[in-house]
């Protein structure tokens, strides 16, 4: 199983990382119709990143990793044993640097978060 940390929970062996900018895509609350490619400014020496999803209540509906500094959101995914759906509302993400190999799940702080809007 994917070792990941939690907004709200400690990292476990962290690294120190210092990010150059915050999110830049999509805007701070943009409205979407479609799913948007979440973007960010790439971490120095970062080898993936995790993303984390949450919707509103805070429910997490997603956490991938990512090899570059980029992720096209689905219409539909699978996450937890459950099935999703991009569906009307407000989300907001989450994006950390990991370094070295994945399993080893060595995580920098975080680089920064967005919120978007999905309207219909």
């Amino acid at each position: 199983q994917d070792q990941c940390h939690q907004v709200t929970g400690a990292m476990q062996g962290a690294v120190r990382a210092t990010p150059a900018a915050r999110p830049l895509s999509p805007a701070p609350n943009a409205h979407v119709t479609s799913p948007p490619t979440l973007s960010w400014t790439a971490a120095p020496g970062a080898t993936y990143y995790n993303v984390q999803l949450f919707r509103g209540d805070p429910t997490k509906l997603l956490s991938l990793w990512p090899g570059q500094a980029s992720l096209k959101l689905r219409p539909m995914w699978r996450f937890g044993g459950r099935r999703y759906r991009l569906k009307p509302g407000r989300y907001t993400w989450y994006v950390w640097p990991g370094f070295g190999k994945r399993k080893g799940a060595r995580y920098g702080h975080m680089i920064g978060s967005g919120t978007f809007v999905v309207v219909r």
